[in-house]
């Protein structure tokens, strides 16, 4: 792949950098090495995904005179997939970009469609634009030093398109929930495609389509401002999915049995379900989620495995404030 990335970068004809996640630093060396590029190192996660730190990577380009003639590499997890293309979207009003994924929830994900952004301390990815890569390089060697708890982050993303899109991924996961590494090129595949396909039909968001992507994620984005960013964005999106899974069922649209069987193989994974200290506040934080309209949070809903409902092509449904307040007890009593 290393070859293809070279390949590639160079045919541009542009000037490279690099902006890499520092839990990869030696590999980004080495293909700065092979690009002559320059190599931004970014550092902290989710807490330095900041319009501040947009502005000083901005600042290092600038002061290195990149121009027009910039090509942009992302290398890293999804932290640094949004963060660099968030820079590329705007840097000299928008310049070449390539995203290098190495986690699961990267690859399966947040490398794939097109959105940026920043968060604050309102809400996450609130600051953003929509803006397409050049070329995504995803390439399985970066997951064999994969540590376990970044495994498990990815999982939730590919548990999500099992959810709402395809059903067949939730069941060859529930047949053997131990042994579901041993189909990782299989869900990565089906994950890529899944959200392509709805990428494509609905590239800006305008039609409604592309919001399926979202379920399980206004309760997540939620947790995650509440907790500071110090919550995981995979652990997040498995409570997430129970949460808004509860929801379906509790609203009359998801069979009992149904919801039984998406908690069941939820928990059978070593997710934390533990509720930020400030999740006192959790209604409002939800107030704030992007598909919210009138300051009401609106959510995407499924009623079976698999399939996501319509709503008349809105494809999420405004919900009032007693299921809410049904939704924020179900999850203080059955998360810590």
């Amino acid at each position: 792949m290393e070859k293809e990335i070279i390949t590639a970068s160079l045919s541009t004809k542009k000037r490279i950098a690099i902006i890499a996640d520092t839990a990869i630093s030696s590999q980004a060396e080495t293909l700065k090495k092979d690009l002559q590029a320059e190599l931004l190192l970014f550092s902290g996660g989710e807490a330095a995904k900041t319009r501040e730190n947009k502005e000083r990577f901005e600042d290092a380009l600038l002061k290195k005179q990149f121009g027009r003639d910039t090509l942009l590499i992302g290398m890293g997890g999804g932290v640094v997939t949004d963060f660099t293309a968030f820079l590329a979207s705007t840097y000299m009003r928008g310049v070449a970009l390539f995203l290098i994924p190495t986690t699961l929830l990267a690859m399966v994900d947040a490398a794939i469609g097109g959105k940026t952004g920043v968060d604050t301390s309102f809400g996450k990815n609130q600051i953003g634009t929509i803006y397409q890569p050049d070329c995504i390089f995803v390439d399985m060697a970066y997951l064999k030093t994969l540590p376990d708890k970044e495994w498990i982050s990815g999982l939730s993303e590919i548990l999500k398109y099992g959810l709402i899109a395809d059903s067949e991924i939730w069941e060859l996961i529930e047949q053997n929930p131990s042994k579901w590494k041993e189909h990782i090129s299989s869900f990565i595949l089906s994950s890529i495609r899944i959200k392509t396909k709805v990428v494509q039909e609905d590239p800006l968001e305008q039609k409604g389509f592309r919001r399926i992507l979202n379920f399980g994620h206004t309760v997540a984005h939620a947790l995650e401002t509440l907790s500071s960013y110090t919550m995981s964005h995979g652990e997040a999106v498995a409570m997430g999915l129970i949460a808004e899974s509860f929801l379906s069922f509790h609203l009359g649209f998801l069979p009992k049995k149904e919801f039984e069987r998406i908690e069941t193989l939820i928990r059978k994974f070593p997710y934390q379900f533990k509720l930020p200290k400030a999740f006192a506040s959790f209604l409002s934080a939800m107030q704030i989620d992007k598909k919210a309209k009138m300051g009401i949070p609106r959510f995407v809903l499924i009623d079976r495995i698999g399939h996501t409902l319509p709503f008349d092509g809105a494809y999420c449904k405004s919900v009032a404030e007693t299921a809410l307040k049904a939704l924020s007890h179900w999850m203080e009593s059955n998360y810590v």
